[in-house]
């Protein structure tokens, strides 16, 4: 399919497509209907011949000189163009060249008067008695044309018109036989194809110089009027579109060619001052994207990212060609994560934390919409938060730990304790309690000062923490020189095994010289017939009570009712 570039060569191509097709839609019209004039006129001929032959033929008949007959057949033959000529039986057979219509008279009349009897009684079968044309003709009685082609080319064409039987007839063949025979005549067409031809030669000679004429002149007005200033309108636009909105075009004319150039010089103006404005605001954004301290990566439509600040090379660790290389989705290394949390920020952004090489990031993802709800593109802005983190988690370590003993603190301890009894309420987990107090802890205060104290307290408190992971253990202080391991999971017996072992460990601390000891007490549920938290940690200091009375550094069970 030929493709034009330029408008004008299209207009033409149309133009003149339109004007071929009425063209040659008329002359064919024309020139078959010439050809159709001409064979009527042909077949109009024929039936004037074979019907002047037929009335001939009554003529002959009537006088009974039928041996006359082939003469004037041959005598048709003669005439210019006149291929064929014969008078045939209703059976198909050639007439007039044997004895059987002759002999079905004489029987008739009973005489041999009639005139044309042959010597050679052989027949000649013409046209099968089942020929569709000569069917056609005893049943309509009326003229039919046959038209064939010779494998040269050549057309012909047969008119096989119909004998009807007259009065006259009756006194020699039968009067219940409408029809005596068919004229046969077969003549050439080449003439009238030879004529067409020419009639359409000429025809085609007539449409290429009136199309050459009419689309030379077409193209010349389309090109003075309308092209030349197409032309000019969108080079204006190229430009215009290349950024350069200063381009102007002729605005004299008073047509819509006119206006169009008025309106698109009013277009450029206008355009050339949103573009200054976009052009500032636009310098506007781009320093505070640039200055911001939050990484900011943006999208288009399509998931390319077209937005790379300062901060998300330093947060990400990554320059801005790869980022945009890699795409939004490889943002962290990982497509499936951002995937799952942009889907999520179809409705609404989604913030999430996220660890990446050593940091702490706040990561909140939007997926960017129009007016219409489409999606326009996407963007995440990224916040090093490690230090807040950092910081977030000293104070929340602060706020549930004992300063000096680095065990959790009172406040703390009580919310353990209560959610591992409900635990045990609900679940039957077994948990135990193991109190514990520094012997003679008075003594270190008292003879070797606060500090001394405060250093038994801190030791006591590392070696502790130092037990809390195998089994679990949560140590706290309770106050004082009174501490609480919880132990959630494990039953009391089990709870005195440790308990004592954490007395042995305690045993073998030397602290300015001086050795530590304390009294543990232990209570566990199952074993005990306790309602509350409260209640079980009652027990527990009931056993430390009894162990002190015992002699100190030894570990004391509940009491069981």
């Amino acid at each position: 399919m030929i493709k034009f570039k330029r408008i004008g060569h299209r207009l033409l191509a149309y133009v003149a497509s339109v004007i071929i097709v009425g063209i040659i839609a008329l002359t064919l019209t024309y020139a078959l209907r010439q050809r159709d004039v001409m064979q009527h006129e042909v077949e109009s001929s024929l039936t004037k011949v074979t019907e002047s032959v037929a009335e001939g033929l009554a003529a002959l008949m009537a006088t009974r000189h039928a041996g006359e007959v082939p003469e004037f057949a041959a005598r048709l033959k003669k005439i210019p163009n006149v291929i064929d000529y014969r008078i045939l039986r209703l059976d198909g057979t050639e007439a007039f060249i044997d004895n059987s219509s002759v002999e079905r008279v004489d029987e008739k009349l009973g005489e041999f008067e009639f005139q044309g009897r042959k010597n050679d009684p052989a027949q000649q079968q013409v046209l099968a008695a089942t020929d569709p044309s000569l069917l056609k003709v005893k049943q309509t009685q009326a003229l039919v044309f046959v038209y064939r082609t010779l494998p040269g080319g050549e057309r012909q064409v047969t008119a096989l018109n119909p004998i009807r039987s007259a009065a006259a007839c009756h006194q020699c063949h039968d009067a219940n036989e409408s029809l005596r025979g068919v004229i046969m005549l077969t003549t050439s067409l080449k003439d009238i194809d030879r004529d067409a031809a020419q009639t359409w030669t000429r025809s085609i000679f007539i449409i290429v110089a009136a199309l050459a004429s009419i689309v030379g002149l077409i193209y010349w007005v389309a090109q003075q009027t309308v092209v030349s200033q197409i032309v000019d309108f969108s080079q204006a636009m190229k430009t215009a579109a290349a950024g350069d909105m200063s381009v102007r075009l002729p605005a004299t004319r008073t047509d819509e060619l006119g206006h169009m150039a008025r309106s698109f010089n009013q277009m450029n103006k206008n355009l050339l001052k949103i573009y200054d404005d976009l052009e500032r605001e636009r310098n506007k954004l781009n320093t505070v994207i640039q200055g911001a301290n939050s990484g900011i990566v943006v999208t288009n439509a399509d998931q390319y990212v077209v937005l790379v600040n300062k901060a998300a090379e330093q947060i990400l660790g990554k320059k801005k060609k790869a980022i945009i290389n890699a795409g939004f989705l490889k943002l962290f290394d990982d497509p499936a994560w951002m995937e799952s949390h942009l889907a999520q920020s179809v409705d609404d952004s989604v913030t999430v934390v996220r660890d990446w090489r050593n940091k702490v990031l706040s990561v909140q993802i939007s997926t960017l919409c129009d007016e219409s709800g489409v999606s326009i593109g996407s963007a995440a802005l990224i916040r090093d938060i490690t230090e807040e983190k950092r910081l977030e988690n000293r104070l929340k370590l602060e706020s549930v730990t004992d300063a000096l003993t680095g065990l959790h603190n009172r406040r703390h301890f009580d919310e353990i304790l209560t959610t591992e009894f409900l635990r045990w309420r609900r679940y039957k987990q077994p948990v135990s309690v193991a109190m514990l107090d520094i012997d003679h802890f008075k003594k270190f205060n008292d003879t070797h000062g606060h500090d001394c104290g405060d250093r038994v307290l801190a030791s006591l408190g590392e070696l502790l923490n130092a037990c809390k992971q195998s089994p679990i253990l949560i140590p706290c202080r309770y106050g004082g020189e009174e501490m609480v391991v919880i132990m959630p999971g494990i039953a009391e017996d089990q709870a005195l095994s440790i308990a004592d072992s954490i007395r042995r460990k305690v045993e073998q601390l030397v602290i300015d010289g001086l050795t530590v000891t304390v009294s543990i007490g232990v209570a566990g549920c199952p074993g005990h017939p306790v309602d509350s938290a409260e209640a079980l940690l009652k027990l527990a200091d009931d056993a430390l009570y009894r162990a002190k009375e015992n002699g100190r550094n030894r570990v004391q069970g509940a009491q069981r009712s």
